[in-house]
């Protein structure tokens, strides 16, 4: 299968010189700003002592795509080199120097059914997604990172629609409450429509870092990004989400919605930022991060920000931490609900907000 050339870095000289640029970058220390509250000193430094000696130990499993598909192996390197990172171009020099293979998907037609991708391992694995829609493709993808015992998945994931195509990616982070996740996920649209959810569950600690650039636009037919997290976190388990919506043209929209139910000692960070380009003028771009803590050790990190460069734009962020509706919990109780089960039930409703809106509903 032929895929579109979507490198700039067309010699071997320019491909050395971004490797070098990319393994002088330092690891995440306290004084790194894209890091804070992320316990650079612990989780960065942790991380990259993990890559360094990785194994690469781990499974690929494409299904649905009918000839879609194809394995991405060292040779299709070159494209992490355009990849952008918020903070982490250390992570990124580590991936590109311990690739560990990944799935590729072309997509050229509407599919009916969801695409599924799964990594697994029980080890440290660096795998790649790159998802490619063309003109007019229509397309419900399906991520899955299972990670066992104490072991970590870092995954690099480029997602690019052009012309009218309409997709749709579900990032499902499961572990086992020893194990470690981080994704650099850079979406970009052209002329399309992409839908983008995350969620995590049962990881010590997790970072997730995804940059949504908007790259051309018309005005009858705007490009559109949505992006969207549900998680539900306990015990100790860290969650530290970084985003950047960056409109380059006007006429465009983007909206983020990431929600967290924080219990025990567990920890949600959430830093966002939408910057407006000069020129683009006619965006139209959203951000919320609402979080529910069910306990008085739980923590919780919002950090949106607007930088708004244009004129004639309609942006605007919110952020909101609070406890458990006491009225919600109180109408459950007395139906004879239990009160650990009622609690499940609204945290379960706060979250169902944003899958619902992923999916259309």
């Amino acid at each position: 299968m032929d895929f579109p050339d979507t490198t700039d870095l067309s010699t071997a000289l320019e491909m050395a010189q971004a490797e070098q640029r990319l393994a002088a970058a330092e690891t995440p220390t306290r004084l790194c700003e894209d890091w804070r509250f992320g316990r650079p000193h612990k989780y960065a430094a942790e991380l990259v002592a993990l890559m360094e000696q990785a194994d690469n130990r781990g499974s690929v499993t494409v299904t649905g795509a009918d000839d879609a598909a194809d394995a991405i192996d060292k040779d299709d390197r070159a494209e992490e080199l355009l990849l952008h990172t918020i903070g982490s171009d250390k992570i990124l020099a580590l991936h590109l120097a311990h690739f560990g293979k990944g799935a590729v998907l072309f997509l050229e037609k509407e599919y009916s059914a969801p695409i599924t991708i799964t990594y697994e391992t029980d080890g440290v694995f660096l795998p790649t997604t790159l998802i490619i829609a063309a003109p007019g493709a229509k397309a419900h993808i399906i991520e899955k990172h299972v990670t066992h015992g104490a072991g970590a998945i870092v995954c690099t994931r480029l997602i690019h629609a052009e012309g009218g195509a309409d997709i749709a990616v579900e990032l499902e982070e499961g572990g086992s409450g020893e194990s470690r996740a981080m994704n650099i996920t850079n979406i970009r649209s052209v002329d399309a429509t992409v839908r983008h959810l995350t969620r995590h569950s049962k990881h010590a600690w997790a970072r997730e870092e995804t940059i949504a650039e908007v790259l051309h636009s018309e005005p009858d037919s705007p490009a559109d990004i949505q992006l969207y997290s549900a998680n539900r976190l306990g015990g100790h388990e860290v969650l530290d989400q970084h985003t950047h919506q960056i409109h380059d043209v006007g006429h465009s929209t983007s909206n983020l919605l990431y929600k967290n139910v924080a219990d025990e000692h567990a920890t949600a960070t959430f830093a966002g930022n939408i910057r407006v380009e000069q020129g683009a003028h006619h965006t139209d771009a959203y951000q919320a991060n609402r979080n529910m803590l069910l306990s008085e050790d739980a923590t919780v990190h919002s950090l949106p920000g607007l930088e708004i460069l244009a004129d004639h734009v309609r942006c605007s962020h919110g952020s909101a931490s609070a406890p458990m509706d006491e009225e919600e919990l109180f109408y459950l109780l007395s139906r004879g609900i239990p009160r650990h089960e009622a609690q499940v039930l609204v945290a379960d409703g706060f979250l169902t907000d944003a899958i619902a809106k992923f999916r259309g509903e």
